[in-house]
């Protein structure tokens, strides 16, 4: 496992720059939004705007992938990341701002895409759920790292923008110069709304609801700690906490899916994730980064599971479509989250941003007890739970939490 690390380190150290200065302009943007004086809904815009670059990238970057290859691509992506970072930093106007945050989107899922098709295809089957534990620890550990990086400038300054283009770019050296040879191709990306829906009802609206909250988090969660009057050192502290949180809770909550009815854990869950933003709501300002640990331990595994069960009924299709499907699914609901969660603090104050994911993982956790009460689990588990942690590994899946395997058996019917 470690000389299989070792050999990928270059390729490791690139995503550590690169989701470090991602992690630092998710937690930037909507500050600096708030500071320009923009409202919730024109926060919630960008956010979806963002999350639809996202989604377009994931269907058209495979396709530049075997144009180009994996190496210039990656560098074209990060180069045209690093310009939409900088470009954010000249200029206040919203439909400018539009524009960057979608390319923001489209470049990021292509750098997931690439760094984890190349991955997947230089680790041996044997070391895979290894490899994967310490990408998905690396990918966490950056994310939190960006978010505290808020605490090294002045937020009214450009500085924060330019420290992370500085650390978007740095990514593209160790990719650059490395002696791993590089994959041949990315498969392109196929969705089929019926066959998720299928596959896996729970799966499929587990998928949507994670997309929806998460977002929510990541898009206004910064905006929210300004409105309630926290200062920055605060709000970095809790926007990385949440993320912490994740991290340490996906690979006990799937170990725990291992042993009983998937669906069971993740409506436990989300109404624990509800219950915990009922709390949020209700508390001073000063105890809410210590529950946000909380909130991201429960909210932020959903998906892993949501792709864990999906892959359990699976059968003779493919898992491509499939995990691209519930890539979709997530994404969907990642445009629709920032939006209604940002119409609700408009209409309802800033608590609103608390209230949401609460009133969605109830009702959602509603209906994943009515389709576990109408049918019983149609297979047993087909394999172990493995931590897929970004939208990309978890949807265009090159990392397949099967470890490959393709001749599994399954039930050919409907699932929840």
């Amino acid at each position: 496992m470690i000389a299989s690390v070792l050999r990928l380190s270059t390729l490791l150290l690139g995503v550590a720059f690169l989701l470090t200065g991602h992690g630092l302009q998710l937690a930037l943007i909507p500050l600096r939004a708030e500071l320009a004086g923009w409202n919730s809904l024109y926060i919630g815009i960008l956010g979806s705007v963002y999350f639809c670059g996202f989604l377009f990238g994931c269907f058209t970057i495979p396709g530049l992938v075997s144009r180009i290859g994996h190496i210039r691509c990656f560098s074209t992506l990060t180069a045209l990341m690093t310009a939409a970072v900088l470009v954010l930093a000249l200029f206040n106007q919203f439909a400018v701002w539009l524009l960057l945050r979608f390319l923001c989107g489209v470049a990021i899922s292509g750098l997931y895409l690439v760094i984890e098709s190349w991955l997947n295809e230089k680790t041996e089957n044997h070391v895979r759920g290894a490899v994967l534990a310490t990408y998905t620890a690396i990918v966490l550990t950056a994310l939190a790292g960006g978010q505290l990086l808020l605490n090294v400038a002045p937020l009214e300054t450009q500085h924060l923008f330019i420290i992370s283009a500085v650390l978007i770019v740095m990514a593209a050296i160790p990719i650059c110069v490395t002696s791993t040879t590089q994959p041949a191709r990315i498969p392109g990306a196929t969705f089929s709304p019926l066959l998720v829906i299928h596959t896996s009802r729970a799966a499929a609206l587990g998928a949507f609801v994670a997309g929806m909250v998460a977002s929510v988090y990541y898009t206004l969660g910064p905006a929210y700690g300004l409105q309630v009057g926290m200062d920055v050192p605060l709000i970095s502290l809790m926007m990385a906490l949440g993320i912490i949180g994740g991290a340490l809770s996906l690979l006990p909550l799937g170990r725990l899916s291992d042993r009983m009815d998937r669906r069971v854990v993740i409506v436990s869950i989300m109404f624990a994730g509800a219950l915990v933003s009922v709390t949020a709501f209700l508390l001073p300002v000063s105890g809410i980064p210590a529950v946000m640990f909380f909130f991201g331990a429960f909210v932020m595994p959903i998906q892993a599971l949501c792709l864990a069960h999906a892959s359990d009924h699976i059968g003779n299709q493919s898992f491509l479509e499939v995990g691209t499907g519930l890539l979709v699914m997530n994404a969907s609901g990642s445009i629709v989250g920032p939006l209604a969660a940002a119409q609700a603090m408009q209409w309802f104050g800033s608590g609103a941003f608390f209230l949401f994911p609460g009133v969605v993982l109830s009702i959602s956790g509603v209906a994943v007890v009515l389709m576990i009460k109408s049918r019983q689990p149609a297979v047993e588990h087909h394999s172990k739970f493995r931590p897929v942690t970004t939208a990309a590994a978890q949807g265009a899946l090159q990392l397949d939490p099967r470890t490959g395997d393709d001749d599994q058996e399954g039930e050919g019917e409907e699932r929840d």
